[in-house]
């Protein structure tokens, strides 16, 4: 016996709350994932600078070679090959990671330290190689520097994403695509209340289901490339940071893949609302978090934030432009219904698409500030010829749908435009695939390309200290060898005691102090000591005086070291920072988009208080039949299938007679 409908819907009903309170769980821990303490991944770790420089010519043989790296990398994973003018190779003596941060972090900046064999005079070649720690991104570059020999910089060596990998991300964009895209088709399609309609929404939810079983294997797969491909242990990468991030997302995509069930097996539309909402929601903030956005020893919430709508907004948008055309298009039967159908569903897709357009182009260039550095980077890097290519595709795509529109729009014209709508969803694969080879590949970041803006002490400090005057300065003032003056003077005449001995110590940005240096006497009250400096950035310089019959005279002095050698090559067009200028513009463009939504809301309001009904997104085209049945009105769905259905059946006799 039939379990009556009432039943039904209170079982149900008493079910719902369940689902509600499981996605209130889950929203509470992707909240916890994205304010919590624990880093972001997948940063694509990169030479952030290295001693000696590219291109840099020493007076003496280093004992040691730092790379800096802009996050943790594996040390296991580091190869290190030096070869000398001659094609000798020589293999560094030991390998030791140096954090520049907190030690436990695996997105802290970090340096490999090399301790070299001694080094004859001469050019030596370096190569390295290693891969990023949380997301095992593989990255390697070439330095040349001489010992008493002129060499010239190799210059930029960027490294080009894996194919297999670029694969294997793009699979996951078009999961994620057709599980968000297909449930906005079906919901589109649902209500018509048109001839085939049913069916039509029944083949959305399918491609919701395939899209979503589709991303979370695909993102099964690449986990096992990238653990297969680096020699790390899965239990160890699960256990990483990039393994909870990991699984944020595999838990959005296996949410998805439960509603797209629920709504293609049961019909619950709460249910499969809720597990849809929360899927979402986890799938994009994961991905965001596994990308570049994610990048950095804190969480950036606003970018993290901005990088989910984008995602959200694209693959929605992209992946209901490719339902539809797969649905009502491509596997329609050819009848006049299909067709109707498809006006009207494009009809009604325009104004989420308009809103996710609009979303997509204020989060992407946010989001390009800080991948992008210098307009030279954009144009000779891998990853911003990338970017710029994907641009193109997505102003294409932004052309195609205008025309769309206005055929959509037009009055008297009765045709679907059926090539345009498909050369649409065709170039929204193509910028999935272009996304797909950005999040695989490393950001135009590369100090090459963009300008420093590292601002280092140039001048003296001085201040008074007891009954002294003292003044500190540093120089080349450079990562290396240096030489730190003092000069000190006594204020009181005669002065109580003369200048024993003068001690120096220096304190890194990280809070490591080094040893005492005693100071050489020069002349006319100055002092020197020569002083090794590790790496660019804050340093504390610590003078203590020392004179006979008096206590000690200590002072400290903030100094800022400056970079290695300008390694900016000259530019092309520019190599200008303009990380700046496109958040301003982002900016501009987010208060253009509120406005427009106010001002479209208002429009509606307006409308509405007018005697329009809501929901009327398009107006009735005179038939074939002739001018009777045109109408200035708006017609609801439930007003337009019977005079589609009319006019079917009309054209239907009319082929019947003509036979």
């Amino acid at each position: 016996m039939a379990t009556p409908r009432s039943l039904r819907s209170g079982g149900a009903a008493r079910r719902v709350p369940l689902v509600r309170r499981l996605a209130l769980v889950l929203a509470a821990v992707a909240a916890m994932t994205l304010a919590g303490p624990v880093p972001t991944a997948q940063a694509h770790a990169f030479l952030a600078g290295s001693n000696p420089a590219d291109g840099q010519v020493l007076a003496a043989a280093p004992a040691q070679l730092r790379l800096q790296f802009s996050e943790s990398v594996v040390l296991s994973a580091t190869r290190i090959d030096i070869v000398n003018g001659t094609g000798r190779h020589i293999a560094p003596t030991s390998l030791a990671v140096v954090s520049q941060g907190d030690a436990g972090s695996t997105e802290a900046p970090v340096e490999i330290v090399a301790d070299l064999p001694a080094l004859d005079h001469g050019t030596y070649r370096v190569s390295w190689e290693t891969l990023s720690s949380d997301d095992l991104h593989a990255t390697s570059g070439v330095l040349v520097f001489g010992v008493d020999e002129a060499v010239t910089a190799r210059g930029l060596d960027e490294t080009s994403p894996r194919p297999v990998e670029a694969g294997l991300r793009w699979l996951i964009l078009i999961g994620l695509a057709g599980a968000l895209g297909g449930a906005l088709a079906a919901r589109l399609v649902h209500p018509t209340a048109l001839p085939g309609a049913s069916y039509a929404a029944m083949v959305a939810r399918r491609c919701s289901a395939v899209g979503a079983i589709t991303g979370a294997v695909a993102a099964v797969i690449l986990l096992a490339y990238q653990v297969a491909t680096s020699g790390v242990g899965a239990a160890q990468l699960l256990q990483s940071s990039y393994g909870a991030r990991w699984g944020l997302r595999e838990m959005g995509l296996l949410l998805l893949v439960g509603s797209a069930l629920v709504r293609l097996l049961t019909l619950r539309t709460a249910t499969g609302r809720t597990l849809l909402a929360v899927g979402a929601v986890l799938a994009c903030i994961g991905t965001a978090l596994l990308g570049h956005s994610g990048a950095g020893a804190a969480t950036n919430v606003t970018r993290v934030a901005a990088a989910a709508a984008h995602l959200g907004a694209a693959m929605t948008w992209a992946g209901c432009v490719v339902v539809i055309a797969l649905v009502l298009l491509v596997r329609t039967d050819g009848g006049l219904p299909g067709r109707a159908m498809a006006r009207v569903v494009l009809r009604r897709f325009g104004p989420p698409a308009a809103v996710c357009v609009g979303v997509m182009v204020v989060t992407g260039v946010y989001l390009s500030s800080d991948v992008v550095g210098s307009v030279d980077a954009a144009l000779f890097t891998i990853y911003g010829r990338t970017l710029l290519l994907k641009l193109t595709l997505a102003g294409v795509v932004g052309v195609l749908a205008l025309v769309n529109t206005l055929r959509l729009r037009r009055h008297g014209d009765g045709s679907t435009p059926r090539g345009t709508v498909l050369a649409e969803a065709v170039a929204a694969v193509g910028v999935l695939a272009l996304a797909a080879v950005l999040t695989s590949g490393q950001p135009a970041m590369e100090p090459q390309l963009v300008q420093s803006t590292a601002v280092a002490t140039d001048t003296l400090v001085d201040r008074p200290v007891a009954d002294l005057q003292e003044t500190v300065t540093i120089r080349p003032n450079q990562p290396g060898p240096n030489v730190v003056f003092v000069d000190v003077f006594n204020t009181r005449r005669p002065a109580p005691a003369p200048v024993r001995e003068v001690e120096v110590v220096l304190t890194s940005a990280d809070g490591v102090t080094g040893a005492p240096l005693a100071a050489e006497p020069l002349a006319n009250g100055r002092w020197s000591v020569n002083a090794n400096v590790g790496a660019p950035g804050r340093v504390t310089v610590q003078v203590t005086v020392h004179r006979n019959g008096l206590p000690d005279a200590t002072a400290a002095y903030p100094w800022t070291v400056g970079g290695l050698p300008d390694q900016t090559r000259p530019a092309v067009v520019s190599t200008a920072p303009i990380g700046s200028v496109l958040r301003v513009v982002a900016l501009v463009l987010l208060v253009l988009l509120v406005l427009l939504v106010l001002l479209g809301l208002g429009l509606a309001l307006r409308l509405s208080r007018g005697g329009s009904r809501p929901g009327q997104f398009f107006k009735a085209s005179r038939g074939p039949t002739g001018g009777a049945g045109r109408t200035r009105g708006a017609l609801k769905g439930d007003e337009l299938a019977p005079r589609v259905h009319d006019v079917a059946s009309g054209a239907r006799a009319r082929e019947y007679e003509t036979h």
